[in-house]
């Protein structure tokens, strides 16, 4: 009995790692549907049984949970970078990374570093580059060091924000609380207004679906639909 229970925590565990990143297929082609359903194509977030109609709103917050590490996230960059070129301005994009493995923690803490910099934008797809294409780890600190430095940031500039940031940590921080609160299994994943999840796993691993359903609800949540 004590094996038989030890075996399938043993295979939960597993799973979990093994789904943490998720796949994308960039060849893949999908229509668009009229609809979707919850529980199929996305995922209803709440901490209640009862969920409340969702008023209207002028503005839709879409965060996207990801780590550079993640071979998913790589592949999603190039039809996200699309997306955001022509979304909405009503339409509130953030980036939240996060950890699911100890070196990811490292590279969370490049994003925010970058961000601090102001050279998030510039150096992200740079930063995808550097470790899915040519192989480097990143989240090694001092390799972190030389490709800022490489790509044009001063190396006071990196010392003074990377060796002490208490803005850094409470953004870790930050990440790691929303992580949790939206139960985030899988990345990427999409949250659209605190209220709806999308991850590879319910989209197949197709790029535009995921934004298909991404785009459905951000009219959901404008509209006030239950």
């Amino acid at each position: 009995m004590f094996r038989l229970v030890l075996r399938s925590l043993l295979f939960l565990a597993l799973s979990i790692i093994l789904t943490s990143c998720g796949k994308m297929n960039n060849n893949s082609k999908t229509s668009q549907p009229t609809s979707f359903k919850a529980g199929k194509d996305y995922e209803v977030i709440s901490t209640s049984e009862i969920i409340p109609k969702v008023n209207p709103k002028a503005q839709v917050r879409v965060v996207e949970f990801f780590s550079y590490a993640c071979p998913a996230c790589y592949h999603f960059e190039a039809t996200l970078d699309k997306w955001l070129a022509n979304k909405p301005n009503y339409v509130k994009f953030e980036r939240v990374p996060i950890v699911f493995q100890p070196s990811w923690r490292s590279l969370a803490r490049a994003y925010y570093i970058a961000q601090m910099l102001g050279v998030e934008k510039e150096l992200t797809p740079a930063i995808f580059k550097a470790i899915h294409v040519e192989g480097q780890d990143l989240s090694n600190p001092k390799l972190q060091e030389e490709f800022f430095i490489k790509h044009g940031v001063k190396q006071h500039e990196f010392e003074s924000i990377a060796s002490f940031s208490p803005g850094i940590d409470a953004q870790l921080l930050r990440s790691d609380t929303l992580m949790q609160e939206d139960k985030i299994l899988a990345a990427p994943t999409l949250v659209i207004d605190g209220r709806y999840k999308v991850d590879p796993s319910m989209i197949g691993g197709d790029p535009a679906r995921f934004l298909q359903v991404t785009d459905y609800l951000i009219e959901k949540v404008r509209k006030g639909d239950e």
